[in-house]
């Protein structure tokens, strides 16, 4: 049905024809997938594009991640001295103890698929001793918000097939970062 054009836009109907529960569920799993190290959130992120398109499947990714990332940063708290000793060779975190910029490299660090959120949330949690916790939740919200329009871009772009997006995404992105680096600034000169 899917793939024959001329039912393709019920099945897409039906695909995303979703009530509540199933975005309280959807958002459980993302939030509980981001709390476990090694978890793979990546397909639940572009499921939730497919299933919920890219407006509300960017706000469920960003929403969902976002509190879980603060959950990490929190349970971090109990394990910090155990992982700081496990991971103080690790490049990446060699890469936020010497940024210029903290904020901005956990919001980037938090928003690269790559570098395990674990990490980001142990550094966001090293953090807290320079910036307040509003701050640094700050970042652990804002932090998801390029790869969860990735993610909801991307499982819309199943369906559509649609270059345009990847033009619109990069814009979007470069706009976001630029801001969310303002926001910080404003916030810590606000703290002092």
């Amino acid at each position: 049905m899917l793939f024959n054009p001329k039912e393709r836009s019920l099945a897409v109907a039906q695909l995303r024809d979703h009530g509540l529960i199933d975005v309280v569920i959807v958002m459980i799993l993302l939030y509980l997938a981001t709390i476990v190290p090694g978890f793979p959130v990546v397909p639940l992120g572009i499921v939730t594009g497919i299933c919920f398109g890219p407006f509300w499947g960017t706000l469920i990714n960003t929403f969902s991640i976002g509190l879980g990332n603060i959950a990490a940063i929190n349970f971090i708290g109990y394990l910090k001295n155990d992982l700081q000793k496990a991971y103080k060779n690790n490049r990446f975190t060699a890469h936020f103890k010497h940024a210029k910029n903290p904020l901005m490299s956990l919001i980037i660090g938090y928003s690269i698929p790559i570098i395990p959120s674990y990490l980001v949330s142990m550094e966001a949690n090293k953090d807290e001793t320079k910036y307040n916790k509003r701050i640094i939740f700050m970042t652990a919200l804002l932090g998801p918000f390029p790869i969860s329009l990735v993610y909801a871009l991307g499982g819309n772009a199943i369906f559509k097939a649609d270059w345009q997006h990847l033009v619109i995404l990069v814009i979007i992105i470069a706009i976001f970062l630029f801001f969310a680096n303002k926001l910080l600034k404003k916030m810590v000169k606000d703290e002092l």
